[in-house]
């Protein structure tokens, strides 16, 4: 069965965001950059590790919801 465009970008957008959660938990485990800061609050935190986590969150969710029935 061949690949869709629509499933190639999803893959793509998964492998990128798995990647960035990776980049960025080492990051903040084996750098200088703290999770919180009084000039950024947050947002270092956010950035390096929430944010991937939350699109693929959000490719799971899509996922789920387009495999179940309507109606």
């Amino acid at each position: 069965m061949p690949v869709t465009r629509s499933q190639a970008f999803t893959f793509q957008l998964a492998a990128g965001a798995g990647l960035w959660a990776l980049l960025g938990a080492f990051v903040l485990a084996l750098t200088p950059v703290p999770a919180h800061t009084e000039a950024l609050g947050w947002a270092p935190l956010f950035w390096l590790l929430l944010a991937p986590l939350c699109v693929l969150g959000g490719l799971r969710l899509r996922r789920l919801g387009l495999a179940l029935p309507v109606g």
